[in-house]
């Protein structure tokens, strides 16, 4: 992992702050974040219970439409009762779903993070680019005094002259696109960490590195092992498996259970004291059940269905398995390469080029070299000193790469 300061002070930004940053107002996370609530609401609604019916009927009513001279009355509440198992199948395929949603967080984090990272360290090398060619700039300044000095004592000619101005410019046109292309890689970490892209940003930490010492096979477990990808699809299977449970209850009945109120006007017997008859109450009871008689069609092509997801949910963890191993190798090979040739600059290359630009400045004054052979002095020094950043850029977005690859899933 790269060595990071902490921020010296509030306004400049460490790459823990912006992880931090990220993680609590990255668009994806959040987006990830509001899944799981959706997911408590599902989990209630799959829990839910049919709501009852209340019933109200009446006979006989006067061509009024006076409701009190209606014959018969009767009013009634009625429930459905689904068969035991259906709720609590739904509630488990909710509650997978579930599952499901805080392991996709955890992938979203991780993958964030890996985002953030190679932002961070992308704009870190834009600034050190920059600052490498504003000291440029100002060797060359140097160097055309000494030019110009040169020419005036004759022991130069005004080629030369014209020479260092033409590097002069090219370096400043360099610096330019630097600072433009920064600028955009500035713009992206911000819109990662969910700030506005032109917010002001500086940066606390710089670029380097220390070696990978775990073992490359143990760390390849140990990668797979944590990877939020592979449990997302391991539960997809339990998810389907229940789905399958849920589809068999298809085949089972559901109840129903009711209870009314009757109320009949003009019932016998009739007399001559009581010439409308008399008025009857009673209570009516209603028990239900549904019979699965067409099974062969609905609840048979919903198993069918189910099956084969539970299938497809099989093949998809070995696949991703095989999968997520084949990227943590690669991302490990990659990081070994880039370290190997970040070895190559540390052991000898850097401590060359300077070597090469002092030896290369005391020869022109000695008038041992022409300005030609300086200049491309010069242009070798910072040719070395970006490929050295390159490859350090290179190795921390290639250990950036290596922390998500256990989350990249085959499309």
């Amino acid at each position: 992992m790269p060595r990071i300061a902490p921020a010296q002070t509030t306004n400049r930004l460490s790459l823990t702050d912006a992880l931090g940053m990220a993680l609590h107002n990255n668009p994806d996370v959040l987006r990830a974040q509001l899944e799981i609530t959706t997911s408590d609401g599902r989990i209630l609604q799959a829990g839910s219970i049919p709501n009852p019916e209340f019933e109200l009927g009446l006979s006989e009513v006067p061509t009024s439409f006076n409701v009190r001279e209606a014959g018969e009355w009767e009013f009634g509440i009625r429930q459905s009762i689904e068969f035991p198992t259906k709720r609590s199948s739904r509630i488990d395929v909710a509650e997978l779903d579930k599952d499901i949603a805080e392991l996709q967080l955890e992938r979203t984090k991780t993958l964030v993070t890996a985002q953030v990272k190679k932002a961070y360290y992308g704009v870190l090398f834009g600034q050190e680019i920059v600052r490498g060619l504003e000291g440029q700039l100002s060797l060359l300044r140097d160097f055309q005094q000494l030019v110009q000095s040169r020419f005036a004592a004759a022991a130069s000619s005004y080629l030369d002259v014209v020479r260092s101005k033409v590097e002069i410019a090219r370096t400043t046109n360099d610096l330019t696109d630097a600072r433009r292309e920064t600028q955009l890689r500035a713009t992206q970490l911000n819109l990662l960490l969910g700030r506005s892209s032109d917010a002001s940003l500086h940066l606390a930490d710089s670029l380097s590195y220390a070696p990978l010492l775990l073992n490359n096979d143990s760390l390849v477990e140990q990668r797979q092992t944590r990877s939020a990808a592979l449990a997302i699809v391991q539960a997809t299977v339990a998810r389907q498996q229940c789905v399958l449970g849920l589809a068999g209850t298809g085949y089972l009945p559901d109840f129903s259970i009711g209870i009314s109120h009757h109320r009949i006007a003009e019932q016998p017997p009739f007399n001559a004291n009581n010439f409308a008859g008399v008025t009857t109450n009673s209570l009516g009871i209603q028990v239900g059940i549904s019979v699965p008689l067409w099974f062969w069609q609905e609840p048979r092509g919903q198993v069918r269905e189910a099956e084969a997801l539970v299938e497809i949910a099989r093949v998809s963890v070995a696949a991703t398995a095989r999968h997520i191993r084949a990227n943590i190798v690669n991302a490990l090979r990659a990081v070994n390469d880039a370290e190997a040739q970040l070895q190559v600059f540390d052991r000898s290359l850097l401590s060359d080029a300077n070597d090469i630009l002092k030896t290369g400045i005391d020869q022109y004054r000695n008038n041992q070299i022409d300005v030609l052979n300086l200049v491309d002095i010069y242009r070798t020094y910072r040719a070395t000193r970006v490929e050295y950043l390159r490859a350090l850029t290179n190795s921390l977005v290639a250990r950036a790469d290596l922390d998500a690859a256990s989350e990249l899933m085959a499309e």
